[in-house]
């Protein structure tokens, strides 16, 4: 055989073996999808469910798929917090389970696993009209780091990482949307921050560039100070939610607030404009609210420190 032929027979030897190596890798990897999908504690996913209930003894929250994202309907009405559902989805919805405890349900078994009265369980209603699945959490194990589940439809008991019943867990703040303002820094094009004893008033009159309207005299705001302190106020959280629809905002100290801060976004959209009051000093917050929605929330108490006395704290 010739040196050409041989090398011809060779590349047709080894084309054949990565062919069959090929062949070989994908179907180990179907085999370890489908090892993986035979893991999972339920068998939907998060877009599938138009809603769920979280119930805790007497305590239940309700939540609702809508067309803006998650929003709790019980025991409050409220925006959802995305980052709150995103990880409960991944965390509770696709999770998998670390063993099977027993392939059929052992009533007498159901008490030692914290099973007979669940302490948790989340019903999940599914889009499409498919039956309602609930997931049922019993007790922790002896070493803390497990925990017991079953599902209903399923006669198997499970074991699994008690990080997972951890995060199904909740409560109606962990879920809520905990946003202060609603601004977009970039967006924005005049900045009020109102005490008392003044007022220090920013406005951009040209892209790139922002002046002291108030008081006036005051030069040329440094636009990356402003830019870090809007930042700050996006990013802030609600420390805890204090009365959805209070009556009498005085006792808050939101009838006369000591602080107001406004910011605007210009054309037909109104400013947003958070109303900070009275301290708690239990609480250690100050009371506030935004304008224009009834709920009094709780600041951290060192918010109010981002927030300059001075026009000359944000001059260049």
């Amino acid at each position: 055989m010739s040196f050409f032929k041989k090398t011809i027979f060779w590349i047709i030897i080894l084309a054949a073996i990565g062919g069959a190596f090929l062949v070989f890798t994908k179907e180990e990897e179907k085999i370890e999808i489908r090892r993986e999908e035979e893991k999972s504690l339920l068998r939907f996913e998060p877009e599938d469910i138009s809603s769920f209930a979280i119930k805790r003894g007497d305590i239940i929250i309700e939540c609702q798929d809508g067309s803006n994202g998650w929003h709790i309907t019980k025991p409050v009405k409220a925006d959802g917090d995305k980052d709150a559902f995103d990880r409960f989805f991944r965390m509770v919805v696709k999770a998998k389970f670390d063993g099977v405890l027993f392939e059929e349900h052992q009533k007498e078994k159901l008490a030692e696993f914290g099973l007979e009265k669940p302490y948790l369980e989340i019903e999940f209603k599914l889009k499409n009209n498919k039956k309602p699945v609930t997931l049922y959490f019993g007790d922790r194990g002896p070493t803390q780091n497990i925990a017991f589940a079953m599902v209903s439809d399923d006669k198997r008991f499970f074991r699994l990482h008690s990080d997972i019943r951890a995060e199904a867990d909740k409560d109606a703040y962990a879920l809520r949307d905990k946003t202060i303002l609603l601004i977009d820094p970039i967006k924005a094009r005049g900045v009020a921050i109102i005490r008392p004893e003044g007022k220090i008033v920013m406005e951009q009159p040209i892209q790139g560039r922002w002046d002291f309207t108030e008081p006036e005299g005051s030069g040329i705001v440094n636009v990356a100070k402003l830019m870090e302190l809007l930042y700050k106020v996006k990013s802030s959280k609600a420390k805890a939610f204090i009365e959805e629809d209070p009556k009498d905002l005085k006792k808050y100290g939101l009838d006369n607030p000591k602080i107001k801060l406004n910011v605007w976004s210009g054309g037909k959209n109104p400013p947003e404009v958070l109303l900070i009051g009275g301290r708690d000093k239990a609480l250690r917050g100050y009371y506030a609210k935004r304008e224009l929605v009834a709920n009094v929330f709780l600041l951290e108490e060192d918010f109010i420190d981002i927030l300059p006395k001075a026009a000359k704290e944000m001059a260049e």
